[in-house]
């Protein structure tokens, strides 16, 4: 099967609105799968296949996504987490307590 790479930048927001997106569509998916136990459609392995698809795809944005700072945006505001945040912390104040 072809492949996609995709790399794009988005905000906070509209990242969290991919993953909303992405779990509503999983969500979904689960749904056709309880319907399909039901009787109706396809078999409830295809749907849980496709959620766990999507599962997998929504895991992997959030293993592949990085913080980065906008322009004039502050290095040392609450919602910078993490350790490659801390250690570029850490060389900035280096790099200052130097001066």
């Amino acid at each position: 099967m072809r492949r996609k790479h995709l790399d794009v930048s988005v905000s906070h927001d509209e990242f969290e609105d991919l993953n909303n997106a992405l779990e509503d569509h999983r969500d979904g998916f689960k749904r056709m799968a309880d319907e399909a136990a039901n009787g109706f459609g396809l078999e409830p392995e295809y749907w849980e296949g496709r959620a766990a698809e999507v599962e997998g795809l929504r895991e992997t944005i959030h293993e592949h996504s990085t913080d980065e700072l906008e322009q004039g945006e502050s290095s040392t505001s609450e919602a910078d987490t993490g350790p490659e945040v801390d250690l570029a912390r850490d060389r900035d104040f280096e790099s200052d307590s130097r001066q």
